[in-house]
């Protein structure tokens, strides 16, 4: 069976329908996915005990240590969302891609 132009344009958009559901469904798994709840929880009992020590300990110390924390956080979900973002972004053009080409 030779490979005519017809059946390669096919042949790729089949292969480009398959990535875009690839990285589809892989950004969506990494925005919605709760892979990061354990470190969440972990960092919720660190700042629990900075919450505790702010009684005995210098308070510029604390709120300083607090800040860094919140800002780890924030900079931990923010990573995670725009990773699975782009992901999704990939997929799509993927996906409009092989469209296009049977179109």
């Amino acid at each position: 069976m030779p490979i005519n132009s017809e059946t390669l344009r096919l042949l790729v958009a089949v292969v480009n329908l398959l990535f875009g559901a690839i990285f589809l469904i892989a950004g969506l798994r990494k925005m919605l996915a709760a892979e990061y709840s354990p470190a969440m929880r972990a960092l919720a009992v660190q700042s629990a005990k900075i919450s505790q020590k702010s009684l005995t300990e210098d308070m510029a110390q604390i709120a300083q240590a607090a800040s860094k924390l919140c800002d780890s956080v924030t900079r931990m979900v923010r990573t995670s969302s725009g990773s699975g973002a782009f992901l999704v972004l990939v997929g799509m053009v993927f996906l409009g891609s092989s469209y296009l080409m049977i179109a």
